[in-house]
C-alpha cells in the first residue's frame, strides 16, 4: 500500500470511524426488520461522509470535482450535500 498523506489518511480513519458507529447503531435496532435496519445503517454511513464533506465532522470542508467538465459538487447552486441528500434516500 501506499504511504498516504496526512490528508488521505486523516480522511480514511474518519470513514472507519463512521462505520464504527453506523454498526454499532444498528446493532441497536436489531428488533426491527432487518430491511429497515438496512436502510437506516446505509442512510447513517451515507449522511456522516457528506457531514464530513461539508466540514462538519472531524474533517476540514472539501469539495468534490469532476474530473473531465471541472463541475463542483457544491457549488452553482450552493449546497450542504448532507441535507440534500435526505430528500433522495430511504432511511431518513
Amino acid at each position: 500500500m501506499k504511504e498516504l498523506n496526512p490528508f488521505q489518511k486523516k480522511f480514511m480513519e474518519s470513514l472507519a470511524n463512521i462505520q464504527n458507529c453506523c454498526v454499532q447503531k444498528a446493532l441497536c435496532q436489531k428488533q426491527q426488520r432487518l430491511e429497515a435496519v438496512l436502510y437506516d445503517v446505509t442512510a447513517d454511513v451515507i449522511i456522516a461522509i457528506l457531514e464530513n464533506i461539508d466540514g462538519y465532522g472531524d474533517m476540514e470542508k472539501f469539495d468534490v470535482i469532476c474530473c473531465d467538465t471541472k463541475q463542483t459538487l457544491k457549488q452553482n447552486p450552493y449546497i450542504e450535500l448532507h441535507d440534500v441528500v435526505c430528500e433522495y434516500i430511504k432511511g431518513v
